[in-house]
């Protein structure tokens, strides 16, 4: 019996058979306290109480962190508590709906005598945890929140902006498609600027082997902002054909530990990386590491899963000051979370907080997820988590690259619901540059934006190098609107702000040939649509013909603009920016 069909509760017959013989005092059980966001109001309590003195429906109160709350009666049909105490009727339960924040907070649950009984006895507490909304850019142990999370996610550009890095200077990664050993989670930091990723892969090379490198994008922005494409070119047509910039390579390697041959999807918070290893001498772990100096990660605590698999792992900081650490399973299919005993992530140990199946969402709900990547909202500390695979589940083909996110309830038990799905795409133009069945994962900037990293399962990008895609929001610079710099215009192939295109983002003016739109990812005479943002003092020009000729129109401001409405559509063959 399940409260849409997600959330873990205590059965009935399990409960009345542990009551004590009936006595003056109301006797009860909670069935259940949880943050259900799919719906306002959000808290939700649910059980049953009677007074052994009486017939009639009796009150509970409801108390948050030792304060009232609220009051209901428990006149809920319930005929298995009638027909567990004959002659009381069956209209003794309760089901609360009431808006509250989510946040770390204990509900407790009183029944309210109406007899001679001497007490309103506690029929139960459970403790709810939320998601620590204090993170500033660079702090070494959590990631910044975002605003409306649901929001955000939904309102990501589905084709992103193309990256890569080299391999190292010596050395192999080892990595193939197809085979075994491929890519498997990829993770950005926040230190030396925002410049590294941490990839993770499998490596079956033994001694030789390494589970994870660290990767130096050196030519990328030190902002903490959006990395932007590596690979454009003013003489190559297509950045899928251009090699990443001599400055962003694999600057480390990671060797493997204890003989754990596969590393899977991870998370980072801050510079902690939580980093799944199996295939190894013993069951599944995660391994924590300190990515402070990103090119000699310090080994911090193991926590050991239940079986031999170990393909993922999440982090994150809660309100509280402790940690949440999940172990994902075979295809993350059983999930196993474990909770600080401390607030040091450098010192804390573990202790089992709950076991997750998938079993506990509908059927179609959930997937082969590769990764899993938690995220805080900024307005209430609400718990998400973003999981990438091939497939969209009930929303799309098997053969798709998609993001699913659902909202995580931490109150004593663990409970999954999925609000959102969105169907990525891995090309432009050109060949696929990433694969979300191998390495991908969610990162916050430092305006709170979300980005989503994804890689290709090998190395067979131009010149040896690994693809990757980055994907950000439509409007991906918060700054846009006064800061010359954040400025851009995003051009889209179709009239209804869909399907491939290309940014043209300030600092980038003079890295594609935007004076012929054939030459920018052959977008000549295809533009049908443009978002923009662009601070006063500045304008961009878009031209009928190639070398800034015929006619033209001009973007000031911010705005959205299908240009069939100007009569300006599938007409764009060079654009520059000027200012006033």
């Amino acid at each position: 019996m399940r409260l849409n069909a997600f959330a873990k509760v205590v059965t009935v017959v399990a409960a009345l058979a542990a009551l004590p013989a009936l006595a003056n005092n109301p006797i009860g059980v909670v069935d259940e306290i949880l943050w259900d966001t799919s719906q306002s109001p959000n808290l939700v309590i649910r059980g049953w109480t009677l007074d052994p003195n009486t017939s009639a429906s009796i009150d509970v109160h409801l108390y948050v962190n030792g304060s009232y709350l609220t009051a209901a009666t428990a006149n809920v049909y319930r005929p298995d508590v009638g027909a567990a105490y004959p002659g009381y009727g069956d209209s003794h339960g309760f089901h609360v709906r009431i808006d509250w924040p989510v946040g770390n907070g204990q509900v407790c649950v009183y029944a309210i005598n109406t007899g001679p009984g001497d007490s309103n006895p506690l029929l139960g507490c459970k403790t709810a945890l939320a998601g620590y909304t204090g993170c500033t850019w660079g702090s070494l142990d959590c990631n910044l929140c975002v605003n409306d999370v649901v929001s955000t996610f939904n309102n990501m550009r589905d084709h992103g902006e193309v990256l890569g890095f080299n391999p190292p200077v010596s050395g192999s990664f080892n990595v193939a498609y197809p085979s075994s050993n491929h890519w498997e989670g990829i993770q950005r930091l926040t230190a030396g600027f925002g410049r590294y990723l941490v990839v993770s892969k499998r490596d079956d090379r033994g001694a030789n082997g390494n589970v994870a490198h660290t990767v130096y994008m050196g030519s990328r922005t030190t902002t903490g902002r959006r990395f932007r494409s590596n690979r454009l070119s003013t003489s190559i047509n297509e950045p899928e054909d251009t090699t990443p910039l001599v400055l962003d390579y694999a600057a480390a390697a990671l060797p493997l530990d204890d003989g754990y041959a596969h590393g899977g999807g991870m998370q980072a918070i801050g510079n902690i990386v939580a980093l799944p290893m199996e295939e190894g001498p013993g069951n599944g772990k995660v391994v924590l590491y300190d990515f402070s100096s990103p090119t000699a990660p310090v080994k911090l605590s193991t926590v050991e899963g239940a079986s031999t698999a170990a393909g993922t792992a999440s982090l994150t900081k809660l309100a509280d000051g402790r940690f949440m650490l999940v172990l994902g399973q075979w295809d993350a299919k059983t999930l196993e979370f474990f909770l600080s005993t401390g607030t040091n992530i450098l010192t804390t140990g573990w202790e089992p907080y709950d076991v997750w199946q998938d079993t506990e969402v509908p059927s179609g709900h959930w997937g082969s997820f590769q990764n899993l990547n938690f995220i805080t909202d900024c307005s209430n500390g609400q718990l998400f988590m973003i999981g990438t695979l091939i497939g969209g589940l009930g929303w799309g083909a098997f053969d798709e690259d998609f993001a699913h996110l659902y909202s995580v309830s931490l109150a004593g038990s663990v409970t999954f619901q999925h609000v959102a799905s969105k169907h990525f795409y891995c090309s432009n133009d050109g060949a696929r540059q990433c694969n979300f069945g191998a390495a991908g994962g969610a990162f916050v900037d430092r305006d709170h934006n979300l980005l989503l990293y994804v890689a290709e399962q090998a190395d067979d990008g131009p010149g040896g190098s690994v693809k990757m895609i980055e994907y950000r929001g439509i409007f991906p610079n918060a700054a846009c609107g006064d800061d010359i710099n954040q400025a851009f215009v995003d051009f889209y192939d179709d009239s209804d702000f869909s399907d491939r295109g290309f940014i043209y983002d300030y600092p980038d003016r003079f890295s594609k040939n935007w004076a012929n739109f054939g030459s920018v990812d052959g977008l000549n005479d295809k533009i049908s649509s443009v978002r923009f943002c662009i601070p006063p003092g500045h304008r961009v020009r878009l031209y009928e013909n190639s070398n800034f000729g015929g006619a033209s129109k001009e973007l000031t401001g911010t705005g959205s603009i299908n240009l069939h409405d100007i009569s300006f559509g599938d007409k764009i063959s060079s654009a520059e920016w000027l200012s006033f």
